[in-house]
């Protein structure tokens, strides 16, 4: 399956799952079967996709993880690990990083773009060497995010099978 499409089923999990949201002013929807009301000042619970409407039309502010520093706690512990190894990073990192990332000014988006792409050079440079010498384990499995594990998958297969047409030639 392409990273794509990969991405847009999490993407669509991702967004299903509740945040906090702190409500502007009272309101009450009932939507295709979906209930929700808030009180001004009440913070509840509510899937993001809903809360992320809310927020746009200023009726409340969804609590949103602060990925510029899970960003830069990210680069610094992945430089802190070590060549052959590699850090924990969530599933959904990368989708809720460019979500994030939508909201920010061109300079802002840049500079963080460019740490972006530092992390994930280095954790591809680390990925195709482990994945040259390892099959892809339940133990790195946790460690990578959606699109890494694709990557990882597609890498592994394609050495084993090179490795294969070389030996077939040689055993000729």
């Amino acid at each position: 399956m392409e990273i794509e499409k990969i991405e847009k089923v999490h993407s669509i999990g991702y967004r299903l799952k509740d945040a906090k949201v702190t409500v502007n002013q009272d309101f009450k929807f009932n939507v295709a079967g979906v209930k929700i009301e808030g009180t001004q000042g009440d913070t509840n619970n509510m899937p993001q996709w809903v809360g992320k409407i809310l927020s746009d039309n200023n009726l409340g502010v969804m609590d949103t993880p602060d990925m510029i520093t899970e960003l830069k706690q990210a680069l610094s512990k992945e430089k802190m690990v070590g060549e052959y190894q590699i850090s924990t990073l969530d599933p959904h990192f990368y989708i809720k990083l460019r979500e994030s990332m939508k909201e920010l000014n061109r300079d802002d988006f840049d500079k963080v773009e460019s740490m972006m792409l530092e992390l994930f050079r280095m954790r591809r440079g680390k990925l195709v060497k482990i994945a040259d010498s390892i099959k892809l384990n339940s133990e790195l499995y946790n460690k990578l995010t959606v699109e890494e594990n694709v990557f990882y998958k597609t890498i592994y297969d394609n050495s084993i099978e090179f490795e294969r047409q070389i030996t077939g030639v040689l055993n000729e």
